[in-house]
């Protein structure tokens, strides 16, 4: 496998990359719950529906946000809080129950929602201290991490067809997924000591180490129909971590925004098209408050800052760049005029 840092230099290796005027983008709200004011949204089908919570802000609920409707999708044990994760395109939905619960056994417990029920995919033999869904692809096949008997100690597990299996990686400390195409194949991170941890690729019942150019280190965190790979680079010289592109056995840096402290690849479609979200400083730290987050494509080679994509009389302004669909469509987390953060939708003109 080569490894090296290169810029933008293999026609086509990026759609995005392609000179050509910035499209722009039309806002949807995507709601919340009735009686709630603040939604987050974590995954995207190619329908256009997503996956997330609405919460009132406290006591977030899962949520399929779908038809113009934010509906709720239960919980497992009647007053808990629950968070969905992913979503396919049949809409089944996968999240967790986390450990902070109000009820139940006092650890997280995964779950898939299918056919209008919720269904508990805990398996307490395998992983005592909980379990947390993370994505599902069109076959129904999820992934999620599972915490071991060991204190701080999860691997990947992979659920299908009623079973739950412990994927590891074999020797793993650490190993926890991000995201799983339709091919089966799985992206994450791992650790088993300070010389071998990293991005990894899960193919065909193999783990592949991702590696790093020289002086970084890299995470992963999604993938598209095509094997490519959406994540970010750290510099090992404290410089800001940069959105990057793994394909072909090559990582490219897809650089940052000006003045953040990081960024990083969060989205990538069968089309190649990159979203990202730019990590700006602590602006003070008495009284602490957060430094801003900023929702961004790669195009024409750069990363655009979408807000300037939309228009200026949207109401919103847009955080995070969650996930992209093959339509194109990018689900984003945003502020509207009062300050409350919103799910929603964006869609080419």
């Amino acid at each position: 496998m080569t490894l090296r840092l290169t810029s933008l230099v293999a026609a086509g290796l990026v759609a995005a990359s392609i000179s050509s005027p910035a499209q722009t983008y039309i806002v949807k709200d995507l709601g919340a719950v009735s009686g709630d004011l603040v939604s987050k949204g974590y995954g995207l089908n190619d329908p256009g529906q997503a996956a997330g919570t609405s919460s009132n802000p406290s006591g977030a609920i899962a949520t399929l946000f779908s038809n113009g409707k934010a509906i709720p999708l239960g919980t497992l044990v009647p007053g808990d809080i629950a968070v969905a994760t992913g979503i396919n395109k049949t809409a089944e939905v996968v999240g967790y129950e986390p450990e902070y619960a109000t009820g139940g056994d006092g650890v997280s417990h995964a779950f898939l929602y299918s056919n209008g029920t919720l269904h508990d995919i805990h398996s307490p033999s395998l992983f005592p201290q909980g379990t947390s869904a993370t994505a599902i692809n069109g076959s129904g096949v999820v992934v999620g991490q599972g915490d071991l008997s060991a204190a701080n100690s999860f691997h990947v597990f992979l659920y299908s067809n009623g079973q739950m299996v412990d994927l590891g990686p074999p020797g793993s400390f650490q190993a926890s997924p991000s995201a799983i195409n339709d091919a089966g194949q799985i992206v994450g991170s791992y650790f088993t000591s300070s010389t071998d941890q990293g991005a990894f690729l899960y193919s065909n019942g193999k783990f592949t180490n991702l590696g790093a150019p020289a002086g970084t280190s890299t995470s992963a965190y999604a993938i598209n129909g095509t094997g490519q790979i959406a994540g970010a680079i750290f510099f090992n010289n404290g410089n800001p971590a940069h959105a990057a592109l793994y394909s072909n056995g090559v990582w490219t840096d897809l650089g940052g925004l000006a003045g953040a402290s990081a960024t990083h690849a969060t989205g990538i479609n069968n089309s190649g098209q990159i979203i990202a979200t730019a990590y700006f400083p602590v602006k003070s730290y008495h009284p602490f408050i957060p430094g801003k987050h900023v929702a961004c494509i790669v195009h024409n080679n750069s990363l655009v800052d979408l807000n300037k994509l939309i228009s200026g009389n949207s109401g919103f302004t847009l955080t995070d760049s969650i996930a992209i669909n093959n339509a194109g469509q990018i689900l984003c987390d945003a502020k509207n005029s009062s300050g409350t953060e919103r799910a929603v939708l964006l869609t080419l003109k």
